[in-house]
């Protein structure tokens, strides 16, 4: 009887440790973050505003979590200053990274956005790392337009 008791508050140990590790997009969302559901985008006015805030030349951050078709995020994390954009690339909770590192860290020199038939994409250019221009987040044209852009 002692044992099964034992092997219940281990497996329930397990379930609250694997539960906290998870980044679900609803904790993302509620963070405030720019959550990509592949189709909707939460929270895209925080977006909006760190790209108002490059054109003025204002420092600014932001927070974008890409999400998997299997839920698993990966979160940049946007910083503009001095004309710079540093980007980190944190896939920590990305269980299908593959033999991506957790985490990358590069300085880009401009934000580009694209305009497709049916996605604005934001593109991160001039960048110091092995890739010269690096996506970062695409939005249906009809999601951009219920806001304003």
């Amino acid at each position: 009887m002692r044992n099964k008791i034992h092997i219940y508050l281990l497996v329930l140990i397990a379930m609250i440790v694997s539960s906290a590790c998870s980044y679900t997009s609803e904790k993302a969302v509620l963070n405030g973050d720019v959550v990509n559901m592949h189709g909707p985008v939460y929270n895209y006015p925080a977006f909006e505003s760190f790209l108002e805030s490059m054109e003025m030349e204002e420092a600014a951050t932001v927070r974008i979590a890409n999400y998997t078709l299997e839920g698993d995020p990966t979160v940049y994390n946007l910083s503009f200053q001095d004309s710079t954009i540093h980007l980190e690339i944190d896939r920590s909770k990305n269980k299908n990274r593959g033999k991506d590192s957790v985490k990358t860290n590069m300085t880009c020199t401009d934000l580009l956005e694209e305009e497709g038939q049916q996605l604005f994409i934001y593109t991160l250019k001039g960048c110091d790392s092995s890739a010269e221009s690096f996506t970062i987040l695409s939005v249906s044209k009809e999601h951009v337009d219920e806001h304003g852009h």
